[in-house]
């Protein structure tokens, strides 16, 4: 079993499935790191326009907190800014963690080859095992 796990979520269908998958293989000792990235552009748009970024993601997450409350899971949530799969493999790098989970956009080929994702840029760098769920 996982002690401390990291869960890159966004607030998104994705993210919910992957918080759901957690709890497949945690125990009652496992912490889960609820970590959700906001994105520089969109934050600097926040503050332009007098909107407070940080409640308006929590809010996002309440889904995902809400289950692992009615789970018992043991969780924090943190925030950070910057780029998600640069932030994603440096928090995981910088932490105790021994897994990142985190949900699948579902881009088909070409999308991904095109844009990339995040989940395979997290995947190819960081250096810690992670699931991606679909």
């Amino acid at each position: 079993m996982y002690k401390s796990v990291l869960l890159a979520a966004d607030g998104s269908d994705n993210s919910f499935r992957a918080a759901e998958e957690t709890l497949n293989f945690i125990g009652k000792d496992t912490t889960v790191t609820i970590l959700n990235v906001i994105q520089i552009e969109k934050s600097k748009d926040a503050v332009l326009h007098g909107e407070n970024t940080v409640q308006q993601q929590k809010e996002k997450l309440s889904g995902i907190i809400d289950l692992y409350e009615s789970n018992n899971v043991q969780y924090n949530v943190v925030f950070e800014r910057g780029l998600p799969d640069e932030t994603v493999v440096k928090v995981s790098n910088s932490g105790d963690y021994n897994i990142i989970v985190l949900g699948n956009r579902g881009l088909n080929s070409l999308q991904g080859m095109m844009m990339g994702s995040v989940s395979y840029k997290v995947a190819k760098r960081a250096g810690i095992p992670v699931m991606i769920v679909k």
